[in-house]
């Protein structure tokens, strides 16, 4: 297996430099080969061993995580730019930040480009759902004011990231909106119902409520980044109140007590297969590279799944795939 190249910004999310550099102490993995571009001295302060895997490069400028898209934000040489450009110049497979989405995603476009034929990108989640598998969401925040071809190209990408990444043979893909029926939703989601129907090469199911996210109806479930990104936060936000609040009622009593030892092992998986940490960050979908964009408060476990959905990404050929598509509409 050839080895795999990760630029992966040190400075970018809540929790920098701690969890980008922590992450790396998980990779046992002998293909893959790590690029940690950030302050060099903050970087050694929480790097505690040496490894041939891990180079630092010192890169004092890095970009805040409110700090606001500019085009003299996008002309500093930032440790998020500087990971995009190790892979345009070739020295990199994938260009991972848990920083400033918006930055991140200007970055990538503005420094790769797109796709031909591909007019917006899109940021391509994994949400697990009741069957054991996942659900590819998009987008989850990359373009707010999407044109019905946009949801289309993006009906598109996330079914082939399903069947390629993930070995889906016919990618069940759904549009999310406010009720099953093809009348239903706004001008947007009408219109992009009409293109997906009208295509044969996506297998198109029709509209999906949000009730249905997380049933495994769809392999893929597209919508607007503004949506999108609600939605996201919602799930992540239900899923942490939720085992807070199972957790208070279980410890009322000794019955509950006991109930959480003899569940424990089933309690860890539930909290496992719902943790955003296993599954890492989203790919960017449409720009002409591997970007991964992980959670501003990823852990050091969550930054680590990031990078091996990176390598999944890479030895996929994900991206030569996309390239080589028709994805204008005939």
């Amino acid at each position: 297996m050839r080895q795999i190249n990760i630029a992966l910004d040190a400075m970018g999310g809540d929790n920098a430099p701690l969890s980008p550099v922590k992450s790396c102490e998980f990779i046992k993995e002998e293909n893959l080969r790590i690029y940690l571009l950030g302050k060099e001295e903050k970087i050694r302060q929480v790097l505690k061993k040496n490894s041939e895997k891990i180079e630092i490069i010192d890169c004092p400028d890095y970009v805040e995580m409110d700090e606001k898209v500019t085009s003299s934000l996008l002309k500093r040489n930032t440790s998020m730019k500087m990971v995009i450009q190790m892979q345009k110049d070739g020295r990199a497979d994938v260009s991972l930040s848990a920083g400033n989405t918006a930055a991140f995603v200007a970055f990538a476009i503005s420094e790769l480009g797109m796709i031909k034929g591909i007019e917006r990108p899109s940021i391509a989640v994994l949400f697990p759902n009741i069957t054991g598998g996942v659900t590819i969401f998009m987008d989850a925040g990359a373009n707010v004011s999407p044109k019905p071809l946009h949801l289309f190209q993006s009906a598109m990408m996330g079914s082939l990231y399903s069947k390629i990444v993930f070995k889906i043979d016919k990618p069940k893909v759904a549009l999310l909106n406010v009720g099953e029926e093809e009348t239903k939703g706004d001008e947007l989601r009408k219109q992009a119902y009409k293109l997906l129907k009208e295509n044969s090469e996506i297998n198109f199911i029709g509209n999906i409520e949000g009730h249905e996210i997380f049933t495994g109806k769809a392999d893929v479930i597209v919508t607007d980044g503004f949506t999108g990104n609600i939605v996201l936060k919602t799930s992540e936000g239900i899923t942490r109140s939720f085992r807070t609040i199972l957790m208070k009622e279980i410890m009322k009593n000794l019955s509950g007590k006991i109930g959480l030892f003899l569940m424990s092992k089933n309690l860890r998986d539930f909290a496992r297969k719902a943790d955003y940490a296993e599954y890492g960050g989203g790919v960017l979908l449409g720009v002409n590279g591997n970007i991964i964009i992980s959670h501003g408060r990823s852990s050091p476990r969550a930054i680590y799944s990031a990078i091996k959905l990176g390598e999944k990404i890479v030895i996929s050929k994900l991206l030569e795939e996309m390239k080589g598509m028709k994805w204008e509409l005939q």
